[in-house]
């Protein structure tokens, strides 16, 4: 049984050029249970991609360790999936064929795999658009297909980079519920990075909020229950969210602002 779906041990990372040395990660360290949802905040320059670079094995610690249900991460698992801002979305494929692509990636496309894929872009109201390309979809649209495609292939573990950053305000609260509701159907774990503290509080389980160059783990915010069970929209107005929103800006506040 896995104990946790996420161990980083004073994990560090460090880029070399030819004139330099860049640290991206001071030592960091933190724990994620399987089915937890977990937001990485903080300013720009702080590490929270490196993080997800690393999770998803894109990129090797410099030192550290860093596993995934109990396994190192040496190398892309099976068991992760990552989203990002930008949906690369093939033009060149229909929508039915962007969805199943991971599937076919692992080796895991067949008859039910892509029925499966099928039913779940109709659940988020696309199906009509099977036989289409990318380039007839609307931005939303384009978010919507690449959330089937990224939870089509059923992963243990899903990093998302900021991938609502680019819809309008009520196309983002739309997703984040398809997402939470795909989440807890299938028992996914998730790790987001996001610059929308909003997004976060109405999300996530945990907060891990980052700060500094090299990048750090400067405190981890427990969202109370009653946020964490309510749906995006409603945790928003429920009365409790806004001092925490209030509290969370203002430790981002405290922390000196940095650019990429």
């Amino acid at each position: 049984m896995d104990t946790y779906a996420i161990e980083a041990d004073s994990v560090t990372k460090v880029y070399l050029n030819r004139q330099d040395e860049v640290h991206a990660l001071k030592p960091i360290s933190f724990r994620i249970h399987p089915g937890e949802f977990v937001s990485l905040v903080g300013p720009s320059g702080c590490g929270k991609s490196t993080v997800l670079s690393l999770m998803a094995g894109l990129i090797r610690p410099s030192s550290g360790c860093l596993r995934i249900f109990g396994k190192e991460v040496t190398a892309p698992s099976n068991r992760v999936s990552y989203m990002l801002q930008q949906d690369c979305l093939l033009d060149w494929r229909t929508v039915e064929d962007n969805i199943t692509l991971g599937l076919e990636f692992r080796g895991r496309k067949n008859r039910q795999t892509s029925h499966d894929a099928r039913q779940l872009l109709e659940l988020l109201g696309l199906r009509h658009t099977l036989k289409l390309f990318p380039s007839q979809l609307s931005g939303g649209m384009r978010q919507r297909v690449a959330l089937v495609r990224t939870l089509a292939v059923e992963p243990d573990l899903l990093l998302l980079d900021e991938p609502f950053s680019a819809v309008d305000y009520q196309t983002k609260l739309h997703l984040e519920k398809l997402l939470t509701d795909g989440l807890k159907i299938r028992e996914m774990t998730a790790l987001l990075v996001t610059h929308d503290l909003e997004e976060a509080l109405s999300l996530s389980d945990r907060i891990l909020v980052m700060g500094g160059q090299p990048g750090e783990i400067r405190r981890t915010l427990e969202v109370p229950e009653e946020l964490r069970s309510a749906d995006p929209l409603t945790a928003r107005g429920m009365p409790s969210f806004r001092p925490l929103f209030n509290e969370l800006w203002k430790e981002m506040e405290s922390h000196d602002k940095t650019v990429d």
